[in-house]
């Protein structure tokens, strides 16, 4: 299917003068017109943005010059990322008349530059607070595996955008595994890199910006575009050394398998045999391969549960009456609503719990050079369902979210198919070991269970 080429064979086939990146638009906006209606993955479309971008992309190739391996490439960008002409809404009803953004922020600033093409933006969850693509601004986002499903969240268009072709990468962001649950349910590639490595602002200690692909390669691909420092995000990191961690040989590597938190969901066997699958790859290799004593005595998601309320809460607020009447769905309203008694002294003490679970967590896991685990407990929930737990949407999220607290980088691959739904794993590693993380994911990658043909929601062809 010409919809999983990767980004590396596209460049070949245009350096070939096979097709061309107005060519590739082209078919990727007829996937969009015929499936999207199907999936709703995509908010918005930049029509004549992409056009100008595909033409002018196409000279470059004809003329032996492109720009690098973007250049040409049909990307997408979350909601809620800033684009010049594009409206964020954030998932909101309440913003569904927002007008176009002004200023393009870093991430579609870099893709610009280097001659990406950039479609449109994808749908999300109301506020980013929930796993799942229920959106009071776009309806109900379907998983292109089976649409009875969710494709996970909160970048979920972006997810099912990628899995059904109607882009060849895209851009997510994630605050407590918002790029790595849609990979893992619609059975593409994410990162969550160390935090700070991409410029987002507002600048934030638990939310990053995350490359997503189909595969590994791609996100790599796109994470080199994206990662530097920008005077906008005053938290964003410095340049890395060019080559430094790309190379990955498992022998005598410390790979620690993490598959109980301590509390919380249970992970369901398929999860479990994809981790076993990736571990006993790594350690037929020559990785010592230890299995990590779970790092929580007691539960630590209570505290972080509210502090993402508070987060919810606050922008609620900010809505005033556009916030009622169906402007934000109104199970997170309720959610949300529960910190609304809460001192402010309370939230100071929760921010202390959750730092010292943080370093608990840290500390559990030090000294091993990979960390393998779900990315989460379970293969699929329903389309209409928020997540696990009806009452705290981000409740099945413990495998992801502490990765965000730490700051460390986390890649989310598909590793098994069971049934034809993608079983992931998450590849996680210490702080500024993204290149390394990644690398360990592309060795996995080539280890995991054949994937199945992508899937046409629709029945038709490409």
């Amino acid at each position: 299917m010409s919809e999983g080429m990767s980004i590396a064979t596209l460049g070949e086939s245009w350096s070939a003068g096979r097709g061309a990146p107005s060519e590739r638009l082209d078919a990727v906006l007829g996937r969009i017109e015929r499936i999207n209606p199907t999936i709703n993955a995509m908010a918005d479309l930049d029509l004549d943005g992409a056009t100008i971008a595909a033409r002018e992309a196409d000279r470059r190739w004809a003329s032996g010059s492109p720009l690098g391996p973007l250049d040409g490439v049909p990307v997408t960008v979350k909601d809620s990322i800033p684009m010049r002409g594009l409206p964020w809404r954030h998932g909101l009803r309440a913003h569904r008349g927002a007008a176009g953004g002004q200023a393009d922020g870093p991430i579609v600033a870099r893709l610009r530059a280097a001659g990406a093409i950039i479609v449109g933006k994808t749908t999300m969850p109301d506020l980013g607070m929930s796993a799942s693509g229920v959106s009071s601004a776009y309806g109900i986002v379907r998983n292109p595996w089976d649409t009875s499903l969710s494709p996970g969240g909160s970048s979920a268009g972006a997810g099912a955008a990628l899995a059904a072709g109607l882009c060849d990468a895209a851009v997510g962001t994630d605050i407590a595994g918002s790029v790595r649950l849609p990979a893992a349910h619609c059975g593409v590639v994410a990162l969550k890199p160390t935090q700070g490595r991409i410029a987002h602002p507002p600048a934030s200690t638990m939310r990053s910006a995350g490359p997503m692909g189909r595969w590994v390669a791609d996100v790599a691909a796109l994470y080199s575009v994206l990662a530097g420092p920008d005077l906008a995000d005053p938290l964003s990191l410095p340049a890395e050394v060019p080559g430094d961690g790309d190379a990955f040989d498992p022998r005598g590597m410390r790979v620690g398998v993490l598959t109980d938190l301590g509390y919380g969901f249970s992970a369901d066997p398929a999860v479990l045999a994809a981790v076993r699958r990736a571990a006993d790859a790594l350690a037929a290799a020559g990785a010592v391969v230890e299995t990590i004593t779970p790092p929580f005595a007691d539960d630590p998601f209570p505290a972080l549960d509210r502090i993402f309320g508070t987060r919810a809460l606050a922008e609620i607020h900010g809505l005033g009456e556009r916030g009622a009447g169906g402007g934000v769905d109104p199970r997170l309203v309720r959610w949300a609503q529960r910190v609304a008694g809460q001192s402010n002294l309370d939230h100071y003490a929760d921010l202390a719990t959750v730092a010292h679970s943080a370093a608990r967590f840290s500390t559990a896991l030090a000294g091993h050079d990979v960390v393998v685990s779900p990315v989460l407990p379970v293969t699929a929930f329903p389309a209409e369902e928020l997540g696990l737990d009806p009452e705290h949407p981000l409740a099945h999220c413990g495998f992801t979210s502490w990765f965000n607290q730490t700051g460390q980088p986390a890649v989310s691959l598909p590793m098994c198919w069971p049934g034809g739904l993608p079983a992931a794993i998450q590849v996680a590693g210490p702080r500024f070991d993204d290149r390394r993380v990644l690398a360990a994911a592309q060795w996995l990658e080539a280890r995991a269970e054949e994937r199945p043909a992508w899937p046409d929601p629709t029945g038709g062809g490409s």
